[in-house]
């Protein structure tokens, strides 16, 4: 099933208090690999969009901002998520699906996926 924007805002309010599993995966300039990948896990609190009126076209005129307490985990180790928040730019056409009980948002520069976690 795809989502908007608003769908993808209230999938994620209605997640509010649970722990989130977050992968982001850079896409490469040919949009068919990923170059690096990132994974978060994040007890979400709040969601919110972030608008800007950034100049530059490299910049999201809007973000997705979830907030809570979380990680990053790297091949460096493990990092506490900077400010209690992860952004998702919204730059470019956005596809949202819903794929096992999560979401798969693919934007111009990155592929995100969002399980929850079991408890």
């Amino acid at each position: 099933m795809t989502l908007n924007n608003t769908e993808l805002s209230e999938w994620l309010r209605e997640r509010i208090g649970q722990t989130l599993d977050i992968r982001k995966g850079e896409l490469t300039n040919n949009q068919d690999e990923i170059s690096d990948l990132d994974q978060i896990v994040l007890h979400l609190q709040k969601v919110g969009i972030r608008s800007t009126n950034h100049p530059d076209d490299y910049v999201a005129n809007d973000e997705l901002v979830l907030e809570g307490e979380g990680t990053t985990f790297t091949e460096a180790g493990d990092v506490p998520l900077p400010q209690n928040a992860y952004e998702i730019p919204l730059l470019g056409d956005i596809h949202i699906h819903q794929e096992n009980g999560g979401l798969k948002v693919l934007t111009d520069r990155a592929v995100y996926t969002i399980d929850v976690q079991n408890k």
